[in-house]
């Protein structure tokens, strides 16, 4: 996991190469289809866009049959941000709707989103000096134990800061995103019945920022979106269609296949990961162990979890990983000989049920160009798992693993797997994280679940 509650380590690896011409032509070629891969994702949403455009002309357009296919479960709300106005596009069993968000502005949603990373990475700044320093202190000395000191007390003050920020963007989400939406959609009161199914799928600065924890703050009368409805997100409207066109026609009494479950709680050159140990062990004590491949440390090889990914309708992965903000297409699953990158698993093809990426910032997509951003979990998703657990930034590893627990305790009974289950199951695991940490939105709303 990137970090989990280590640092995420942003390098930049140099290999020695024959002759200066070479590296730079492998350079050019690599961020090419880096650039590539994030291109085709906005355009996309272009295409999308002028799909739901009303001036768009018949060839441009979806059917309305194929939107109501998309909406079958619940609505799709797509977050038009820019510098002209900001809409809510509502797709739901009729016409698509737009809603205007007054209170929305591409400026204030740009300051809200550069506050919200560089929160995050000042904590994870502030996560490296200590434990650098941890290790360093170990040997004794005046100045070690000092530095020791200052770092514990910078991380503190980071950390306080980050729930700070977490909470003002929640309260910014709500009121001016997520209740313009609620009082549109007006949907009925559950009075105890499960609660009903909402898909985001937000654009320029909001992509990536925590919709699905939207609410008023901590406090027995806050509002908040978990209490409303059960949230997941789709890149796009096709890639939420095509997922449901692609589980529709399997038959229902499929074989759902044995599980892919990879755990690295050592990997080279990064710090251990302990309580992967403990996701593995939850999953293997439900599960038959005929039905369930294991990779765990040096077995987890590049080529081992791309044949993995093919070969296995679901799959856990818990690891390292690493995200570039700058070049999304370029962040990767870190595995036992090297990384895993997010263009290696557009390239895959799969018709995979579910995919539970317990990797830090998998669900995180750039941040200069935030709505052409590609993240790990789209990555898998376009490339054919249909629903896909992951996280916004980093968490700390022990709450890595109590909600992976918490998750498959529900997904799985008496030994049978039920992916279908998994927004609920998060969903349930996160409102239970929250009940425990309500004044510590940092433990329960990074986790996202995207897909159908």
């Amino acid at each position: 996991m990137l970090g989990r509650h280590f640092i995420d380590r942003w390098r930049v690896s140099v290999t020695e190469r024959p002759s200066r011409f070479t590296a730079d032509l492998v350079f050019d070629v690599r961020a090419q289809l880096h650039r590539l891969t994030d291109r085709r994702l906005r355009l996309s949403r272009e295409y999308e866009q002028r799909i739901l455009d009303a001036d768009a002309g018949p060839a441009d357009m979806l059917s309305t049959s194929d939107l109501r296919e998309a909406a079958a479960d619940g609505p799709i709300v797509v977050i038009n941000v820019s510098t002209l106005r900001c809409d809510a596009i509502i797709v739901q069993d009729s016409e698509p709707r737009a809603i205007s968000l007054p209170e929305l502005t591409y400026t204030d949603a740009a300051s809200i989103a550069n506050r919200y990373h560089e929160s995050l990475l000042a904590t994870q700044a502030a996560s490296g000096t200590f434990f650098d320093a941890l290790e360093a202190a170990s040997d004794g000395g005046w100045e070690a134990t000092q530095r020791f000191l200052d770092a514990s007390a910078q991380l503190r003050n980071a950390r306080v800061e980050e729930e700070r920020m977490l909470i003002d963007t929640s309260n910014w989400l709500w009121h001016t995103v997520v209740q313009p939406v609620k009082v549109h959609l007006a949907l009925p009161t559950t009075n105890g019945a499960p609660l009903p199914r909402l898909w985001w799928c937000p654009t320029g600065p909001l992509v990536g920022l925590p919709l699905h924890a939207a609410g008023t703050g901590p406090g027995p009368s806050a509002e908040s979106v978990l209490d409303w409805v059960v949230s997941s997100y789709t890149p796009t409207i096709t890639a939420l269609l095509s997922a449901r066109r692609s589980a529709a026609r399997r038959p229902s009494t499929a074989n759902p296949g044995t599980f892919l479950l990879l755990s690295l709680s050592t990997t080279p050159g990064e710090p251990p990961l302990p309580h992967v140990v403990a996701e593995a062990e939850s999953i293997l004590s439900r599960l038959p162990s005929d039905r369930v491949t294991v990779l765990n440390n040096e077995k987890a090889t590049r080529q081992r979890v791309r044949h993995g990914f093919t070969a296995h309708r679901s799959v856990h992965l818990g690891c390292h990983a690493e995200q570039d903000l700058a070049d999304p297409s370029n962040g990767a699953l870190v595995l036992h000989d090297g990384r895993l990158t997010v263009l290696d698993l557009g390239r895959s093809r799969s018709d995979g049920d579910f995919a539970y990426l317990s990797a830090c910032k998998t669900g995180t997509g750039g941040v200069a160009l935030a709505e052409e951003s590609v993240s790990m979990a789209a990555a898998l998703h376009f490339a054919g798992f249909h629903r896909v657990i992951a996280t916004l930034w980093s968490v700390q590893d022990a709450v890595a693993a109590q909600v992976a627990d918490l998750v498959y305790g529900q997904m799985i009974d008496d030994g049978r797997f039920n992916p279908s289950s998994a927004a609920l199951a998060l969903h349930r695991a996160l409102v239970h994280v929250r009940e425990l940490n309500p004044e510590l939105p940092s433990r329960w709303s990074p986790f996202v679940h995207l897909g159908i």
